[in-house]
């Protein structure tokens, strides 16, 4: 194994260690009404079934290939849990049938690219971002280890000592080991709640036959989509992925349909010892799924709870001079067959039972809450804080500044061509405008209403 491979994928394997869980992707307005006069886009679908969207971002000057393919957890059983992990690692840093792992690697060098891969439970993604200059490299490059690779033994055996290590720095991230169990509890009996990080048992026991079987069924063009966002002209970028990747065989793969996720039975409760100061606590509810309409107004619930100036969550449980939590925060993560929302809080141990009793409580009553100047009194009025059009505010900044990534825009674009299903009528933007205060209410009763919360708490281990 050359000097040259294996710090670049020490680098790589850092940057992406907390998301182990599920991609983490700002969302964006897609498709509908958002491009610039400096911009053109064009989707389209090559013969072997490709789905392809450009977009022409010259503000920049780089270039940013975003992959997805319709692989992940959610495809895996007890027996194989963790071999989409394994072959990520081994699409990302190994060998193909052209270059050894070395040869890509420095060759990613060469060409100042940046080059990453993630794995979660309806997706894998692999991404690369070049100076335009090297644009042509990345659309081979990305062709070679999407359809050309060649897995040894040997190879696979010297990657899942890097993915064991994955196992023991997951200790030392008190939220990324929460969140992993909080998958298992809310979605136990889905194919969601299978680690995305894998069993250690399976891993060390697998074969490279095993993943190479798993390779050729998902890995064929009718199963992926390619983004790319960046400096070239649309017509020339479309010229060059038609000819370096409509060369690839099409061959047909039946999508593993999945049932909706169902609502858990009952609430779960769990507290885990870890060499920690403080508490880590996660409380989780079912949300909408990737294609659900409620996606918007959760969205917008999410930023009310827990970011901006005013969190609601954090001010109920931080009224006046006491103080009960340190930190709190929020994420809403939709997939294809359901979705969850999160509140992350850290906090005095002392307080723990305290906070999980007035937190639920607090997540309870949001389906009453006042959520807009117009829900309160006039007289009132000058004395309320307006949490739905400070959270639209903060999502509208945000949108803006993901479009600017292009990097983050190739990778939404990628999942967008996946996971969506039917008609796009307006933009993401659009649909957060029309969010109304009642249906911040609505959608709090119906998925916060139930208080069939998940509960993970990472607390400090208690002397024997």
């Amino acid at each position: 194994m050359s000097n040259l491979h294996r710090p670049f994928q020490a680098k790589i394997i850092a940057a992406r260690h907390f998301r182990i869980v599920g991609i983490l992707i700002p969302p964006v307005a897609l498709l509908v009404g958002w491009l610039s006069a400096e911009e053109s886009a064009k989707p389209f679908v090559l013969d072997n079934g490709l789905r392809v969207f450009l977009l022409e971002k010259r503000t920049v000057p780089l270039v940013n290939v975003a992959a997805a393919v319709g692989l992940g957890s959610k495809d895996e059983t007890p027996e194989t849990s963790g071999l989409v992990h394994v072959l990520e690692h081994c699409i990302l840093f190994r060998g193909t049938e052209m270059r050894s792992g070395g040869d890509i690697s420095r060759d990613i060098r060469r060409h100042g690219a940046y080059f990453n891969a993630h794995t979660g439970q309806d997706l894998v993604f692999f991404e690369i971002s070049v100076p335009a200059s090297a644009a042509d490299f990345a659309l081979s490059n990305q062709k070679e280890i999407l359809f050309h690779l060649q897995i040894t033994q040997e190879e696979m055996d010297a990657e899942k000592e890097i993915i064991l290590e994955e196992f023991r720095k997951l200790e030392d991230n008190p939220f990324g080991f929460a969140t992993n169990l909080v998958y298992q509890h809310l979605f136990k009996g889905h194919p969601y709640a299978n680690p995305v990080i894998g069993s250690p048992e399976v891993i060390k026991s697998s074969t490279a036959e095993e993943v190479t079987s798993l390779y050729r069924k998902f890995f064929v063009p009718s199963n992926c989509s390619l983004a790319v966002v960046g400096d070239f002209r649309l017509a020339e970028m479309e010229e060059k992925v038609r000819r370096v990747f409509g060369e690839v065989r099409s061959e047909v793969v039946t999508p593993h349909k999945l049932e909706p996720v169902h609502p858990p039975k009952e609430a779960s409760d769990l507290e885990v010892e870890m060499d920690v100061q403080k508490a880590y606590l996660v409380i989780a509810a079912q949300a909408p799924d990737f294609n659900s309409p409620d996606q918007y107004a959760m969205h917008v619930l999410t930023e009310v709870l827990g970011h901006g100036v005013s969190p609601l969550l954090y001010s109920s449980l931080n009224q006046g001079p006491r103080r009960l939590v340190e930190t709190v925060s929020t994420a809403y993560h939709s997939h294809k067959y359901g979705g969850a929302i999160l509140a992350f809080l850290t906090l005095d141990p002392k307080n723990l039972k305290r906070v999980k009793r007035e937190a639920a409580d607090c997540l309870k009553k949001t389906r009453a809450a006042n959520f807009s100047l117009e829900d309160i009194p006039t007289e009132e009025q000058i004395y309320a804080f307006d949490h739905l059009e400070s959270a639209k505010n903060r999502i509208r900044h945000n949108t803006y500044e993901a479009q600017e990534r292009g990097l983050s825009l190739a990778m939404s674009l990628a999942q967008f061509m996946v996971l969506r299903e039917g008609p796009t009528e307006m933009s993401y933007l659009e649909s957060i405008d029309r969010v109304k205060s009642g249906d911040l209410r609505k959608i709090a009763g119906k998925y916060l209403g139930r208080g069939d919360y998940v509960m993970v708490a990472i607390i400090p281990r208690r002397a024997k």
